[in-house]
């Protein structure tokens, strides 16, 4: 990479990181400004700001700022990809079975209907909740793996180091979800940790899984298994919360046995999978950005 485009690719990082960090933001002074409820997400600036900015800004960068579209990861590359699809697809569910499993015989988890009929609750939440999922994700995924692992790797010939900046914009893009967009209600339904814990162990959990979905976005030079990945979180820990599927004797139980990507056990799951991806042979820097 010569000078003249390793300095307007930093540019263009400040830029997107700047305007996903700081627009959301100024939707939620909008909303306050003109009185509207900022939960409301049929009528808030604040969720819509959130939801556009990531892609919006991408695909603004790559039209007029000279970033192009040469490693923006639409296509699926299927040729030699199959066993990351796979990979991509089951991990979540499983890592979440496992644990909830794991925390049952431990008497720290509590699964009070294990029935036929409660899972095919569960069953049909993931099947109502799936296309939702994907149309959110598509506006994260090709913000986070298309555009900025690949961005970041072609100027940081460190994947780790990268993917801990990856984690930290990402999490820094959450903020206003977490602290005003959602409500007091919804994030109840979701966990009993106070909100300060919960993000500390968020941007514990958040740089494990950037490695994770940052790593297969690298080695398939696509954005769909990542975006796979990150669907089938969303999808499963969605369905088991709606359902109440599992509950948790303490908050110290929930912090260590949650299938969530906060709880500790799989935090420590993704980092592992994580890192083993990393140390699986990869493909040149210069295939591994380009658009197969």
């Amino acid at each position: 990479m010569n000078i003249e485009t390793k300095t307007r690719t930093i540019r263009n990082l400040l830029i997107f990181a700047t305007c996903i960090i700081a627009i959301p933001w100024l939707g939620v002074f909008l909303d306050i400004q003109r009185g509207a409820d900022l939960h409301d997400q049929n009528n808030s600036l604040g969720w819509l700001f959130f939801i556009l900015t990531p892609l919006a800004t991408v695909l603004i960068l790559r039209i007029f700022a000279g970033d192009g579209w040469q490693d923006f990861g639409l296509k699926p590359a299927l040729n030699g990809n199959g066993k990351w699809y796979l990979f991509a697809l089951f991990f979540h569910p499983l890592t979440m079975g496992f644990v909830l499993l794991l925390g049952y015989v431990s008497g720290m988890t509590a699964i009070p209907d294990f029935s036929t009929s409660k899972l095919g609750l569960v069953g049909q939440a993931i099947l109502v909740g799936t296309l939702p999922s994907f149309v959110k994700n598509i506006f994260e995924e090709f913000a986070w793996r298309g555009y900025l692992t690949p961005k970041i790797r072609s100027i940081i010939d460190k994947p780790l180091i990268g993917h801990g900046l990856v984690g930290l914009i990402w999490l820094s893009w959450h903020l206003p979800y977490y602290l005003v967009l959602i409500s007091p209600e919804v994030m109840r339904k979701s966990t009993a940790l106070n909100i300060i814990p919960f993000l500390l162990v968020g941007l514990v959990g958040i740089i494990p899984t950037a490695i994770l979905y940052g790593e297969l976005r690298l080695r398939t030079n696509s954005v769909w298994p990542a975006l796979i990945m990150h669907l089938t979180a969303n999808v499963f820990f969605d369905a088991l919360i709606l359902q109440k599927f599992f509950g948790f004797s303490s908050m110290s139980s929930e912090l260590l046995f949650a299938p969530g990507l906060y709880g500790i056990v799989i935090i420590a799951i993704n980092f592992a999978a994580g890192f083993w991806l990393y140390r699986q042979p990869r493909p040149s820097q210069k295939k591994e950005l380009e658009n197969a």
